[in-house]
């Protein structure tokens, strides 16, 4: 499926709520995702793995050697992370080294 195609439809994942409250503070959609992103590349680190927003809807995961991937949700972010570096990966394993 072209990237178009596959940002135009897909219901969200339930780890993209909005509205949370950090401190007084109630975060927007787009800062919630962009914190999202920080702590996911954090814990991707270590494998040379970087993810970045695409579209506010998706997600572009690039491997080590410049492969990319188009994914749309935390679950095919990981899996697409195993695929490019060919190592299975817990990301719960490393949750208390990744600062908040």
């Amino acid at each position: 499926m072209c990237g178009v195609c596959g940002s135009l439809g897909g219901e969200e994942h339930w780890s993209s709520g909005a509205g949370r409250i950090q401190g007084e503070q109630v975060l927007t959609r787009r800062a919630e995702r962009d914190k999202r992103i920080r702590v996911i590349n954090r814990a991707l680190l270590p494998l040379r793995v970087t993810v970045s927003d695409w579209q506010g809807r998706m997600y572009l995961v690039a491997g080590p050697t410049g492969k990319q991937a188009v994914v749309d949700s935390l679950p095919h972010i990981w899996q697409a992370a195993q695929e490019m570096t060919g190592r299975r990966l817990d990301p719960l394993a490393s949750i208390g080294s990744v600062p908040q």
